[in-house]
């Protein structure tokens, strides 16, 4: 049961503390880990910067690569600063934390700023738009986090053991049904992302091969294979795909064409 409204006032700091705190986390992992991986998919951001950079003349790496190590040091002090604030409002020092989550929602303001600079320099209006949500959400945090225990929201806010069992109840339902539909649609659907696809023919020596959305490499090349063994008197001369204002009116999923001769 929550009744005290500064016990609600700190709950409110820690949530909003922690989500900082993991958010700069995982940009600063991103930064290591590029590219997919078991548990973890990384953003190429040298492709990324080096194609801004390219965009405006500046080809040379080093410019990219000093821009990656400056973007990294700037995630990695908001980062630090955010947990030092989580750390001080877990040991109750309310001025210690307030000065650290300071730091930490200037250093995050910052950031923002410099990125949204280079977004208007780059054209990218969606990571502008993007960036500038997020420079705001950063405000927002910094104005809670400082008057949270003057907002009356939380008056007298009580929650009863019945009320808790029943959203328990409840929680556990919804959620049993939600598990339930994602196991089986693995268990149905998923496989179809590495499973070879049936050749159609459409004309004397072309053929059409419709993936499933999701569709990898595997099931790319298990196709093909799949297509020669089926196919022994046929020689792949072509392989292309249709152009986009084409595919999107048929399929989410890749659409590609071969075009065979006889052996």
């Amino acid at each position: 049961m929550i009744t005290n409204k500064k016990e609600t006032g700190n709950l409110i700091r820690y949530f909003i503390l922690i989500f900082w705190a993991l958010f700069w986390l995982f940009n600063v992992i991103d930064k290591f880990i590029g590219g997919a991986h078991y548990l973890f998919v990384g953003k190429d951001r040298f492709a990324q910067i080096q194609r801004y950079f390219d965009s405006i003349g500046l080809g040379n790496p080093m410019v990219t690569n000093f821009t990656l190590m400056f973007t990294a040091a700037l995630e990695a002090f908001a980062l630090v600063c955010f947990l030092g604030a989580l750390y001080h409002l877990i040991r109750k020092n309310i001025e210690s934390n307030r000065a650290w989550s300071f730091l930490g929602i200037v250093s995050t303001l910052f950031i923002y700023i410099f990125f949204s600079i280079g977004d208007q320099i780059f054209g990218d209006h969606s990571e502008l738009l993007e960036h500038a949500l997020f420079w705001f959400i950063a405000l927002l945090s910094w104005i809670i986090i400082n008057r949270n225990n003057r907002f009356h929201i939380f008056d007298n806010f009580s929650i009863g053991k019945k009320s808790i069992l029943l959203f328990t109840v409840f929680a556990l339902i919804i959620g049993s049904i939600t598990c339930f539909s994602i196991f089986r649609h693995n268990q149905i659907a998923f496989k179809d992302r590495t499973q070879a696809v049936q050749a159609k023919r459409i004309s004397e020596n072309k053929y059409k091969i419709e993936f499933p959305f999701l569709a990898g490499s595997s099931a790319f090349e298990r196709t093909i294979e799949k297509f020669k063994e089926q196919h022994t008197d046929l020689r792949i001369n072509y392989i292309y795909t249709a152009p986009k204002p084409m595919r999107l009116g048929q399929s989410d999923g890749l659409i590609i064409y071969l075009q065979t001769e006889e052996k």
